[in-house]
């Protein structure tokens, strides 16, 4: 007589059951990458900002100190100071020499509105309202630069506004031509797109400093 055998049903997955876990399993992953890439994002747009803050402060108060305690004639920044061309302004015997809405580079693409350097601070005997400007556009000068690689001076002014008292304006600018609207401008702001942005960077600052040494 022969028995019949049954068998328990404890078979494998079926292929709509693997392909649901797939599915689940790559929105999951998805979902998981896409807030690892905005973390990262968010953090390096935090890191540039800090970066760009940190350099324009820097130059308030390289500027506004030497006003202040120098001692010296103060020579003032041209009114309408044209981009790529080289300017200088003194502080007592403290010359600052400058371009704007050039892009520092270690190595400037001489097709690009790159340079290789941007504000340098050098001591200058006799430093005066006629003393010649640096070439900051060339590779080789004397002093120290006041800005990190791919920031850019987009305005610089200082503004006589009475008896002993300046305005100094700084706005720096940290990014590539492509991440800019109007790069070489004073206007030059971060473009509102979602692709780069944490590349790109300003800071707008503005003082009014009392010359306290003769």
């Amino acid at each position: 007589m022969k028995r019949s055998i049954r068998h328990s049903g404890t078979g494998g997955f079926t292929i709509v059951e693997l392909m649901i876990a797939t599915a689940v399993f790559a929105i999951v992953l998805m979902v998981v990458t896409t807030g690892i890439m905005q973390v990262t994002r968010v953090y390096y747009k935090g890191l540039t900002e800090a970066n760009t803050q940190d350099a324009a402060r820097s130059i308030m108060d390289s500027i506004t100190q030497a006003i202040q305690f120098n001692g010296g004639a103060v020579s003032t920044t041209p009114a309408s100071p044209s981009a790529g061309a080289s300017y200088a302004f003194c502080v007592g015997n403290q010359q600052y020499s400058y371009t704007l809405g050039y892009e520092l580079m270690d190595t400037p693409d001489p097709l690009q509105a790159q340079t290789y350097h941007a504000l340098v601070v050098d001591t200058l005997s006799g430093c005066s309202a006629s003393s010649p400007a640096q070439n900051v556009r060339a590779a080789s000068i004397t002093g120290r630069e006041l800005l990190s690689p791919r920031m850019r001076l987009s305005n610089l002014s200082v503004t006589n506004v009475g008896a002993n008292l300046y305005r100094v304006q700084v706005r720096v600018v940290y990014g590539d031509d492509d991440l800019l609207n109007n790069p070489t401008t004073t206007g030059a702001v971060c473009q509102s797109v979602r692709a780069g942005t944490q590349f790109c960077a300003l800071s707008d600052l503005s003082s009014v400093v009392i010359k306290r040494v003769e």
